[in-house]
């Protein structure tokens, strides 16, 4: 018995030892044969034997898939992407701002940031044109260099500052068309936004406007002091010519008035002559006065010709 038993004994570790293999081969089958992809990714697995390349996921979940054990899977980012180009200083962006020349030939550094993303569905097009899957830097890039100089040539250095908005806007929509235009991006490329950060200038170019800037502002001041002057010498004339008028007009009205008040005088008198009324009115006026100003000391002296009123100056006590 002990005999059979020891003969027996190398047939179970070899056993045991097929049974291992196999679970070590199926286990590594199930892990290369299983993928994972995240969200904002789109999965393309290449099968070389069957010679076929299909997408897994739409980059809204993550999710696990079954593909062959020998299949490559690529990973596709397919939410927002960015570039951003601008220089200043010695630091610039993702890549540096774009030089161009504007309408009158000055040149100009355009700083700029476009956001795109991708179509789930167009991706495997995508793929199989830049397997290496560099379209931003073999495509995207140029394109965005080349739709900026085409743009910004159509205005001059003036108007790059006054109509941005409206160069903004059209550089959106050119962008826009030409991504849809380029045939190596196979329409998966959708674009999101465009911001113009910055159309900078030549310096002394800047400098000149703004000496112009500040001539204009002056002669503008000088003109309105000019003006200001003027109104104010012409009011102060109109002023005084009203004064005048004024003035000429109280005298009529107080000769008009002395005249009727003789008048009246002498129809109440009519045996006085000229001088006697005159001397009479002048009599009557200072009684007047007299009586306004709430008193006084004077003498009266009779003349032949008349009375006279002298006003003595008030007493001090």
């Amino acid at each position: 018995m002990e005999r059979r038993y020891f003969e027996r004994r190398p047939r179970i570790e070899s056993v045991g030892a097929i049974a291992v293999a196999l679970i070590i081969i199926i286990g590594g089958v199930l892990v290369f044969s299983v993928g994972r992809v995240s969200v904002g990714y789109v999965a393309v697995v290449v099968d070389p034997l069957l010679g076929t390349t299909s997408a897994v996921g739409d980059g809204a979940n993550a999710r696990y898939f079954l593909k062959p054990p020998w299949a490559s899977v690529f990973k596709v980012y397919v939410a927002t992407d960015s570039v951003h180009m601008w220089s200043e200083d010695k630091s610039i962006g993702d890549f540096p701002a774009v030089p161009t020349l504007t309408k009158d030939g000055l040149k100009v550094d355009v700083d700029i940031t476009v956001r795109w993303s991708l179509a789930p569905s167009n991706v495997v097009d995508l793929f199989r044109r830049f397997p290496a899957l560099d379209w931003k830097e073999r495509a995207i890039i140029p394109i965005i260099r080349e739709t900026i100089r085409n743009l910004i040539v159509d205005f001059t250095a003036i108007e790059t500052i006054e109509r941005r908005g409206v160069i903004s806007a059209r550089m959106e929509e050119a962008l826009a068309e030409a991504f849809d235009r380029e045939a190596s991006l196979a329409g998966a490329v959708v674009l999101e936004a465009v911001n113009l950060r910055r159309i900078a200038l030549p310096e002394n170019f800047v400098n000149a406007i703004e000496s112009k800037l500040a001539a204009e502002q002056l002669s503008i001041a000088a003109e309105f002091n000019k003006t200001r002057i003027l109104v104010l010498a012409n009011a102060t004339a109109q002023s005084q010519i009203i004064r005048a008028e004024g003035a000429a007009k109280a005298k009529i009205i107080i000769a008009n008035a002395t005249r009727e008040a003789i008048d009246a005088i002498a129809a109440q008198q009519p045996g006085l002559n000229a001088t006697q009324l005159t001397n009479l009115y002048l009599y009557l006026e200072t009684l007047r006065n007299i009586a306004e100003s709430g008193g006084g000391t004077f003498i009266i002296v009779t003349g032949d010709t008349g009375q006279f009123l002298i006003p003595l100056p008030p007493s001090r006590r």
